[in-house]
């Protein structure tokens, strides 16, 4: 299948009429160990996710902006007896030029341009879905950027509820060191084929300030608020709307860094322990955050020491990270690795021939 793949491409590169046709293989490979030790916190068990991933891809490149990609995501879990644990489709269609650009289809979460809290997305989260399946559209500039994304993520079936998010994220930069921005996150939790009247509302808004300047080491300060507006449609108590305050601050030089951020406010899960129609909690089904932020002590302090360099210009990364998680009561702890590499060699260049 795979060769038939690539003769299809090649034969379309060869005869087709554009003048600055490509063929490139992308092939992306990272290993990563998040190990959290939470027993006790009312928020999971104690766990490790230790696995390799690959994502080959071939991306026909049609003209200068235009491009079509396939692919897969190959999961192997350390330990496991299995080949393979997991494999996923990657096929998307990709706009870009200098300021513009566009996905459309099952493409890798690095395409996007936001900045996104944790209280959106936890590293677990991020480490185990590193694919969207929708549409994102992006612009950016030295001065700011701006994103929307569509992600479709739940089909509506016996197994699976009806889930999609829509996410907006812009922000600039002034006065030399300063910078300020927005995300915006509506989620749509909806119901299996099975049964009706399950629907959860999860909606946040994050705007932010901070600035980032050097002192002989680099410092990036922020301070933003955490709103909040959440229904369970099957209950009908209404809209519940925890509300905080988080400042984040990270101090860094030669790769090493000390971060934390503190969030001050209202537990921002308040349906996670809740039992659906389906029998099955909310949870981790609903929530994509760190848990921590549902903390109810009105407090959660997150403490980072690690180290994050990339090299060979740009195509391979290492980060290191061991960090405190305070939830108002008691310290957990977590440990994160991740060591990447990836390549993206020519194929075939109409203009020059095969490479």
């Amino acid at each position: 299948m795979g060769k038939k793949l690539i003769i299809i491409l090649l034969c379309i590169a060869s005869f087709g009429g554009a003048y600055g046709q490509q063929l490139l293989f992308d092939g992306e490979l990272s290993t990563h160990f998040d190990n959290t030790e939470y027993t006790g916190s009312g928020i999971g068990d104690s766990r490790t996710l230790f696995a390799v991933r690959l994502i080959p891809t071939l991306c026909y490149r049609f003209d200068d902006n235009h491009s079509v990609v396939v692919g897969a995501e190959l999961l192997k879990d350390f330990g496991s007896a299995r080949f393979l644990d997991d494999a996923k489709l990657v096929a998307y269609y990709q706009f870009e030029n200098s300021r513009y650009g566009a996905n459309a289809g099952i493409f890798q979460r690095t395409k996007l341009v936001g900045e996104y809290s944790r209280a959106f997305f936890s590293d677990a989260y991020l480490i185990c879905n590193p694919l969207v399946q929708g549409v994102t559209m992006r612009h950016t500039a030295q001065s700011g950027f701006a994103e929307l994304l569509v992600d479709w993520d739940g089909l509506y079936s016996p197994q699976v509820r009806e889930k999609f998010r829509v996410l907006l994220s812009g922000g600039g930069t002034f006065a030399k060191i300063g910078y300020a921005g927005v995300a915006f996150s509506m989620q749509h939790f909806a119901n299996k084929s099975t049964f009706q009247g399950n629907v959860v509302d999860n909606l946040m808004l994050n705007p932010y300030v901070g600035v980032k300047f050097n002192a002989f080491f680099d410092f990036d300060i922020r301070l933003g608020a955490l709103i909040s507006a959440q229904r369970d449609r099957k209950t009908e108590e209404g809209w519940k709307l925890p509300v905080g305050g988080e400042l984040y601050f990270k101090m860094s030089r030669w790769g090493v860094y000390v971060d934390n951020n503190l969030y001050v406010g209202g537990g921002l899960t308040p349906f996670y322990h809740t039992i659906g129609k389906d029998g099955e909690p909310y949870a981790d089904n609903l929530y994509t955050l760190d848990p921590f932020y549902g903390t109810q002590h009105k407090i959660y302090n997150r403490t980072g020491i690690g180290y994050s360099r990339s090299f060979a210009s740009d195509r391979v990364s290492v980060k290191a990270e061991m960090a405190l998680q305070y939830d108002g009561k008691k310290m957990y702890c977590q440990q994160l690795v991740g060591i990447s590499a990836t390549i993206a060699p020519i194929i075939y260049d109409k203009r020059n021939h095969k490479r």
